[in-house]
């Protein structure tokens, strides 16, 4: 699918696991490819992980295990992230750390998506 090649993150390892990921819901939503995608990244950015929707990300353990798993690139994702607002991000509700980076780059990687694709 050629929008989530669009992303300023598709350097990262990782992204390739976000696909997945994302991918694997799409199937929920009706329409053509496209519109699926639309619809799935409009409820991530209405609800956030935090709203269960990422069954991937619900468990702490299973973000633990994620974030150990591509550490380095979630890192350099929140880096890019924090440059570009020039502050650093903050983790307001105080989640386990490897929660928040999985929340905060899958987020912004599917926000980064939305912004070049349908925007």
């Amino acid at each position: 699918m050629k929008a989530l090649e669009k992303s300023m993150y598709k350097q990262y390892e990782v992204c390739s696991a976000f696909n997945k990921i994302i991918l694997s819901d799409l199937g929920s939503y009706d329409g053509t490819k496209k519109e699926q995608l639309k619809s799935f990244l409009e409820d991530l950015q209405n609800g956030g992980c935090m709203s269960g929707m990422i069954s991937e990300f619900i468990y702490h353990v299973d973000c633990k295990k994620f974030y150990i798993e591509n550490l380095d690139d979630l890192e350099n994702i929140r880096k890019e992230i924090e440059d570009s607002l020039g502050e650093p991000v903050k983790n307001t509700h105080r989640l386990p750390h490897y929660t928040f980076m999985c929340w905060l780059c899958f987020e912004e990687y599917c926000f980064d998506i939305y912004r070049n694709s349908f925007e």
